[in-house]
């Protein structure tokens, strides 16, 4: 049985799935959930975004959230499993009886002695806003893996699929990958390529590939030493490296295809 642990951030629309996916598992042993609040969190970026979306675009985004969040909050209150999937990570948890915890810092010295008492193989990163230092890395005995939804090394940073449409790329993809000190370094352990389509909104292909990913990540860890033993040369290359769009970027994406 495989132990891992998920370190990720909140999200309503497709990470819970993914941690619902492994927890189902008959071959992996999800021992926490851990999310990670830091200000490069999307769910901090409220104000980037409300400056950078047209009314209509942040209007059909507020609404998809507010609606998530209304799924989620009966849920929690009436503890059912009518809401499916669950809207949140908590959700999830709660199902699955998952210790989860909020976090500021992945790197804390409290939170890494924790982690050492869980004889870990694996920590799975789901979109974790952090950088890993040397001591958390060294951990699970198999080492702290990365799902990034894009066919590395090309689009490596932050926002991967913001980034692909902004450049009319016709397919991206999603990479799992051997985590280290540097962002979306690390031998690859797994890709699969994704297809654009062209009338995709970029929200919906923020949910694509984190689907896509969230099904090779299981698919990775039931098939570990297999993956393990072919893994391929991956070095950041820095012609391909993104940050955070600028209000101007998003309006400009938004002229040309549907932000949500």
């Amino acid at each position: 049985m495989m132990k891992i642990y998920i370190i990720t951030q909140e999200d309503i629309f497709a990470i819970p799935r993914n941690i619902e996916l492994l927890l189902e598992s008959i071959n992996i042993s999800v021992k926490g959930v851990a999310t990670v609040h830091t200000t490069n969190s999307l769910s901090n970026k409220k104000s980037l975004l409300i400056r950078s979306f047209s009314f209509v675009s942040l209007f059909k985004f507020a609404w998809k959230l507010f609606w998530g969040k209304i799924l989620n909050f009966f849920d929690l209150l009436f503890q059912s499993n009518l809401i499916v999937p669950k809207k949140s990570i908590k959700a999830i948890t709660k199902k699955y009886n998952i210790p989860l915890k909020r976090i500021m810092n992945v790197n804390d010295s409290k939170f890494i002695k924790e982690l050492e008492t869980l004889d870990l193989d694996i920590i799975v990163s789901f979109s974790a806003p952090s950088i890993f230092k040397e001591e958390l890395l060294k951990i699970p005995k198999k080492g702290c893996i990365n799902l990034h939804c894009s066919y590395l090394p090309k689009y490596s940073g932050i926002l991967p699929s913001f980034w692909v449409l902004y450049n009319d790329e016709k397919e991206t993809g999603v990479t799992i990958h051997y985590m280290d000190s540097k962002i979306d370094n690390g031998k690859i352990l797994a890709q699969q390529k994704v297809q654009i389509d062209p009338s995709i909104s970029w929200l919906d292909l923020i949910i694509k590939t984190k689907r896509v990913g969230g099904n090779l990540m299981v698919d990775v860890l039931s098939n570990f030493d297999s993956y393990a033993s072919q893994v391929k040369s991956n070095e950041v290359n820095h012609d391909f490296y993104y940050s955070w769009p600028t209000p101007r970027q998003f309006k400009e994406l938004g002229r040309k295809r549907k932000l949500a």
